[in-house]
């Protein structure tokens, strides 16, 4: 989504607000210490915005998981579950009543006991009182049919909220909706998988809803115009029909009367990713993309080795790598040798402007010291972040070194140009492909985006290339090359491949000149820069286009009126 929120924004930081300060923590002041009960969904949710310790900050002293078995505690709960009000029992999905029926157990006072005669065992509660907030819908056959059911559930309940936020965000910037197989059921031909698909695909306009409502955003929606293909009819039902994104989120929005949508409101993009498949195959090398592809950062922690000069021996360290850092908050997207470069520098002009470094070994004067003491802290604190980062920028730098001549081909592949900016057809390369194919040590995921990107820029395979890839390649990876049809992408005879938009390729070609231009200057990039950073994906051309107001309207439909310029977009 293209936002004119200020650089400043902070899409993660928004979540906790919402969720954890102003939703499940607004009844901490009559229950100051209480248990908060997740399910796997809504967990990953509130792991991707917060803490353990900013949860007992807010007097959550426990934190127990529903799908789990949970001991008693004599405290109230807050239970915050993943109910998305798509139950039907004519399809067989009834997960939304399973969960409250989990919840009911909690509160059930025994299958025995009779209150009226008071014979039997009685249980006891789980908790002394639920708070129940739900991520999206809870159907009032659900509160009739289920919850009401038990007596000592409804005497204990004092909250039933559906609290409209179902999306995941583990950057400033990014949003995830913990859909990852949807693909597989999109391309799945049969009459069971075209039938979870409408499921999926009305669970992500509730998801891609909540997250509007989150933001108080009202968004513009642009969309891919379809060619036939199956995802791109997903697309269009998605946004363009009856029951797409605009119906659900007008609908939403008249049962929350205090909601209000922000003046200047965003564009919301959405794009066919069959019309560049090259953006999830090629290596990004800014620092984040090499910290995860070629050091196997999870999540925010990164886990490297090390060598211990002074005692001779390697040693793992680990960091955590968030918001926090200052560093990496503003620096991470750069390209790693930037990184590099912008890191030295910076390191140089605080050595210069620290009143500590400065006065370290030499003679004080009282009013000296007292600015030394006060400038202590921050200097250990960026001496610490500096150190950090440099061991992170070694260790990085001697595992990216053997990927150059995989990150070389992809970019040549994904480009059709040279890192001199001449033409480049797929076949030019194909020696070196089948050398580095070859090689053992070439990693599995490397030989697999190779293989995949040269069909598709080649617009197929000869006889001779696809024995090759038989005998090379394992079956799940030629699987993988034979589904390519299914996005439209030839894999028999090499013919015309599916080129990318003109101006797409114009804004890559142009931008390459103007780098091979500026490669004599001392503070342009390295020649690495220039060829590990040829490709720009279409999200960054289209959000381009769509800031200078030149986005075409025939390719990408408006469902409503726009006006020129959607704020001020930064790209």
């Amino acid at each position: 989504m293209a936002s004119s929120k200020n650089q400043y924004f902070c899409l993660k930081t928004l979540l906790k607000e919402k969720l954890v300060d102003e939703i499940l923590g607004a009844n901490i002041k009559q229950d100051p210490h209480q248990v908060l009960v997740l399910d796997s969904h809504t967990s990953k949710i509130i792991g991707s915005c917060c803490t353990m310790s900013s949860l007992l900050g807010k007097g959550f002293v426990a934190i127990q998981n529903l799908d789990f078995n949970r001991q008693t505690i004599d405290l109230p709960a807050t239970y915050f579950l993943d109910l998305s009000g798509q139950d039907h029992s004519e399809t067989g999905h009834t997960e939304d009543a399973d969960k409250l029926k989990v919840v009911l157990q909690d509160f059930t006072a025994g299958p025995d006991w009779n209150p009226e005669t008071k014979a039997g065992t009685r249980l006891k509660k789980k908790y002394l009182r639920a708070y129940i907030n739900v991520t999206l819908s809870l159907k009032a056959e659900l509160i009739q049919d289920v919850l009401k059911q038990e007596a000592r559930f409804i005497r204990s309940c004092r909250a039933l909220n559906e609290v409209n936020i179902d999306f995941l965000s583990y950057e400033s910037r990014v949003f995830l909706l913990n859909q990852p197989y949807v693909l597989e059921k999109f391309m799945n031909p049969s009459e069971e998988a075209i039938s979870e698909s409408s499921r999926v695909i009305e669970r992500i306009i509730k998801q891609l809803v909540s997250l509007c409502i989150a933001m108080n955003e009202k968004p513009y929606v642009r969309y891919e115009m379809p060619t036939g293909s199956r995802i791109e009819k997903y697309i269009q039902f998605l946004v363009a029909s009856k029951t797409g994104f605009g119906k659900v989120f007008e609908e939403t929005v008249k049962n929350l009367p205090n909601w209000k949508a922000r003046p200047n409101p965003a564009t919301m993009l959405f794009l066919n990713r069959a019309t560049d498949m090259a953006a999830p195959l090629i290596h990004h090398i800014n620092y984040q993309s090499v910290l995860v592809d070629v050091l196997g950062m999870q999540g925010d922690v990164l886990t490297i080795e090390l060598e211990n000069q002074k005692e001779n021996k390697k040693e793992v360290k680990s960091y955590v790598l968030n918001e926090t850092d200052e560093i990496w908050r503003e620096k991470r997207h750069l390209h790693f040798d930037a990184f590099k470069n912008k890191l030295n520098d910076d390191i140089g002009k605080f050595k210069k402007k620290s009143t500590t470094n400065q006065f370290r070994d030499g003679k004080m004067d009282d009013k000296t010291m007292l600015a030394v003491v006060k400038d202590l802290p921050k200097y250990r604190e960026m001496t610490r972040l500096f150190a950090r980062h440099q061991n992170i920028c070694k260790a990085a730098g001697k595992a990216l070194k053997p990927k150059v001549p995989a990150i070389t081909i992809l970019q040549d592949l994904a480009c059709g140009l040279s890192s001199d900016c001449s033409t480049l057809k797929p076949q030019t390369n194909w020696s070196v492909i089948k050398e580095l194919l070859e090689k053992p040590e070439t990693a599995y995921l490397d030989k697999a985006s190779i293989a995949l990107l040269y069909v598709i820029a080649r617009g197929g395979m000869s006889n001779d290339e696809k024995s090759f890839f038989e005998d090379i390649l394992d079956a799940g990876t030629m699987a993988a090359i034979n589904n390519l049809q299914l996005l439209g992408v030839n894999t028999g005879k090499p013919s015309k491949p599916k080129a990318l938009d003109k101006g797409h390729q114009e804004m890559i070609k142009t931008r390459l000149k103007r780098m091979i231009k500026e490669k004599g200057d001392a503070k342009s990039p390295k020649k690495s820069y220039i060829i590990g950073n040829r490709y720009l994906s279409k999200v960054y051309y289209a959000c381009r286009q769509l800031a200078e107001d030149k986005l075409d309207k025939k390719s990408i439909s408006v469902c409503q009126p726009t006006p020129k310029i959607c704020g001020s977009l930064k790209c």
